[in-house]
């Protein structure tokens, strides 16, 4: 960041009126001060040349401090708008690659699923075999929203069925699909265009081989990711409070995939891999570039993208803090830098008052008064010049206020976003898994052996080896009994009331579904989770609800690394000093927390009013929680895509970012 500011310093300085103005301003001061000092030295033959000296030097030590604020004005400004850059870019990158992520997850599952490889082990399947597994997939949409398309091909390429009934092509000549048999069992991710998707220039497919009972390949199975939708969901929200500014996700061989304005930046553009901050020109107009790599999540990096932010230089000049912004630039504790300048700036002031005094005195006793008014405008100029060095640091406190204000802000909404994102999959999970003809046949029947309920059991655990995000997933009844479970028996027998099962036995629909609350559960070993339930209905009557499907959410280990993760790292990769974070409930209760300091089920102890007031949006405070001093940013969980939006859940959560510097 320094390197980049030294080596940009005259055009960032340009566009930066507010510092071109304080240097302007202690520029003058300073070449008034020559031109007074001159004078003196003209007219203070009697006085000796002491005092002209030592004035001197203080002016010397004056305009090092000059270039110092400078130069901290001129970094903390630039500094500003690149941080904010930087984490838009690295919250893009992250919420990305977490979803897909799961998508990896789907199409292992998917590629296993009963009714898809009865149908495609058919020769020729019926239309009624075709209209059933159409269904199927439809229900599979219809939870798993973020899918535009599912397509089943034959080993020649043949498009055996599709959902996206728009396109009308019956044959793919994609090489994904020799890729995709080549891989065996594990899937492929081809992101680029596709004759799958015509009408798209990015697609983003995932796919695998569907194999029969003796092992033979029977074709492929690909998910269509709307990966266009995904982004435009994620840069919009980023872009708010930057409209001006474009986000682009860059290809490995640095030309832009997608861009959130086609129109300045279109796709197919070669941009270059960024290794480093960058001053760009495009199209006549100079942008500052930020980026971030992915960084990962369960070993899954994605494609190898980069996300980039294209800020316009001349919107550096818009990004000047609000002075009223809350918390003092005296504070030594949170702005040590500002407070040594300003030290330093008093010191000199007052040495140069004390070096006025004594030329007073001396000017008196040698009778030597025509070096009175010079002294006076010294110690005027002075002055002048300690009110410049305030104002400009208490604008320089204000913009680092307001750096670290937004950054708490982002990463709060960025921990806010990824548990609603990350339940979001928890919800599709347990209705599409209720789905399954297996467990609903089971459970249709008066009795179930022993050796069925081994059978689901090893099913569920099959499940839960490739979704290691749930402690345990089990089967009940409508008595809410235990009938399967994926991990060692608990030594019940009964599922409760508390597990959402009560509630769950009551859907009516299989888009339904009921979560527990946050409660302690002999499920989880006495903790508290979330567990998910959706109610299986009966083969033959749709309308007949014969069990439920709960998922036991690995809520102590997933909550807190996604706090752990969006929290700001040093050099090191360990948590920077002074940086926490937590889930809390809407009563205050922490849910989960990135350190020991917050006791989980114990409540955070702010103000009632903060805790309603970012119950719409994000709010920022400066306040002391357990005698210690912290700002913090406080971010409401309001859903994602359907989920607590219109599918009629409801559970508030805040993620709260602090910082303690005292």
């Amino acid at each position: 960041m320094q390197l980049f500011v030294e080596q940009h310093k005259s055009v960032l300085k340009a566009t930066l009126q507010g510092v071109l103005e304080h240097e302007l301003k202690l520029q003058q001061l300073d070449d008034w001060w020559g031109k007074v000092s001159l004078i003196g030295k003209i007219n203070s033959l009697r006085l000796g040349s002491d005092i002209l000296t030592s004035m001197d030097i203080t002016k010397q030590r004056f305009n090092q401090l000059q270039h110092t604020l400078i130069d901290n004005l001129l970094q903390e400004q630039t500094k500003k708008v690149l941080l904010h850059d930087k984490a838009c870019c690295q919250m893009a990158i992250d919420v990305l690659i977490r979803n897909l992520f799961e998508r990896t997850a789907d199409i292992g599952f998917l590629a296993t699923d009963q009714q898809i490889c009865h149908f495609m082990a058919q020769p020729l399947a019926d239309t009624e075999l075709h209209g059933k597994l159409h269904q199927h997939l439809q229900h599979y949409v219809a939870n798993y929203s973020v899918y535009d398309d599912v397509v089943l091909l034959g080993l020649d390429g043949t498009i055996l069925l599709r959902l996206n009934q728009q396109y009308r092509q019956t044959h793919s000549a994609d090489p994904l699909l020799q890729y995709s048999l080549e891989q065996g069992s594990n899937y492929s991710e081809t992101c680029r265009y596709s004759d799958l998707q015509p009408d798209k220039s990015l697609s983003l497919i995932y796919s695998q081989p569907v194999y029969g009972d003796a092992g033979q390949p029977l074709g492929v199975l690909c998910l269509c990711f709307n990966i266009a939708d995904e982004l435009n969901t994620i840069f919009s929200k980023l872009l708010l409070a930057n409209p001006h500014s474009i986000l682009a996700l860059v290809n490995a061989d640095g030309t832009v995939a997608f861009s959130s304005d086609p129109a300045q930046l279109p796709a197919q553009t070669q941009a270059a891999v960024a290794n480093y901050l960058n001053l760009q020109q495009h199209q006549q107009h100079s942008y500052l570039v930020s980026f971030a790599n992915s960084r990962g999540y369960q070993q899954y990096f994605g494609p190898g993208w980069q996300v980039q932010m294209w800020t316009p230089l001349q919107l550096l000049a818009n990004s000047m803090a609000n002075s009223n912004s809350t918390g003092s630039p005296a504070d030594g504790q949170l702005f040590p830098a500002l407070a040594a300048i300003k030290r330093e700036s008093m010191q000199v002031n007052d040495e140069l008052s004390l070096i006025v005094l004594n030329g007073e005195i001396a000017a008196a006793r040698k009778d030597a008064i025509e070096f009175i008014p010079v002294l006076n405008a010294i110690r005027g100029i002075g002055q002048d010049i300690y009110q410049v060095f305030s104002s400009s640091i208490d604008e320089l406190g204000a913009t680092i206020m307001h750096s670290l204000l937004q950054e708490l802000t982002t990463l709060a909404e960025l921990a806010a976003d990824i548990m609603d994102r990350n339940l979001y999959e928890r919800a599709n999970d347990c209705r599409w898994w209720a789905q399954n003809a297996s467990f609903r046949t089971a459970l249709a029947q008066n009795t179930i052996s022993v050796a069925q309920q081994q059978e689901l059991s090893t099913e569920l655990g099959y499940i839960n080896s490739l979704y290691t995000v749930y402690h345990t997933i089990y089967l009940y009844n409508t008595a809410q009994q235990l009938v399967a479970i994926s991990t060692a028996d608990n030594g019940s027998s009964q599922i409760n009331d508390i597990t959402g099962a009560a509630s769950c036995l009551q859907l009516t629909q299989p888009q339904q579904y009921s979560v527990s609350a946050f409660v302690p559960n002999a499920l989880y070993q006495q903790q508290a989770t979330y567990i998910y339930n959706a109610a299986l209905f009966h083969p033959a009557e749709s309308e007949q609800v014969i069990g439920g499907i709960g998922l036991v959410f690995d809520s102590a280990p997933q909550f807190r690394a996604m706090l752990s993760d969006i929290l700001p790292k040093n050099e090191q990769g360990d948590i920077k000093t002074g940086y926490s974070a937590c889930y809390v409930d809407s009563a205050g209760k922490i849910i989960s927390a990135s350190h020991a300091n917050w006791q989980v089920g114990a409540r955070l102890p702010l103000p009632a009013t903060l805790y309603q007031r970012a119950q719409q949006h994000s709010v920022t405070e400066q306040c002391d929680v357990n005698g210690q001093r912290y700002l913090l940013a406080l971010a409401p969980a309001k859903g994602y895509r359907e989920y607590k939006t219109s599918d009629g859940y409801q559970n508030l959560v805040f993620a709260c970012l602090l910082l303690q510097y005292r």
